[in-house]
């Protein structure tokens, strides 16, 4: 019995050092809160309050049921933001205006 437990704990302990190396995946508001930052030269602390502010919103999405809407307008601006200058730019208009009329 100890023998099993000992190798368990080898065979979590393998598991997690493997798995520590993998990327981790983030949503695409987190992708996207990233590419503004590159873009726009952001800190650490206003990358965090990017983060929060979208964590914050998926939620209030997910209250209005509008979650669909949100996740559509967070793919649209990853697969239309693109930097130009300094200044982060989508075509995401129609998406953002779905998802506003919807939340409020």
């Amino acid at each position: 019995m100890k023998n099993l437990l000992l190798s368990s704990a080898r065979s979590l302990l393998l598991l997690g050092l493997l798995t520590a190396g993998l990327p981790a995946c983030s949503t695409d508001a987190e992708a996207v809160c990233e590419a503004k930052c590159d873009c726009e030269g952001c800190s650490r602390s206003q990358l965090d309050d990017c983060y929060f502010h979208a964590e914050r919103e998926e939620i209030d999405a997910d209250r209005a049921r509008c979650l669909d809407l949100w996740d559509e307008l967070q793919a649209c601006e990853w697969d239309t933001g693109r930097c130009r200058g300094s200044d982060w730019d989508t075509s995401c208009g129609p998406e953002r205006d779905r998802w506003n009329k919807c939340r409020n």
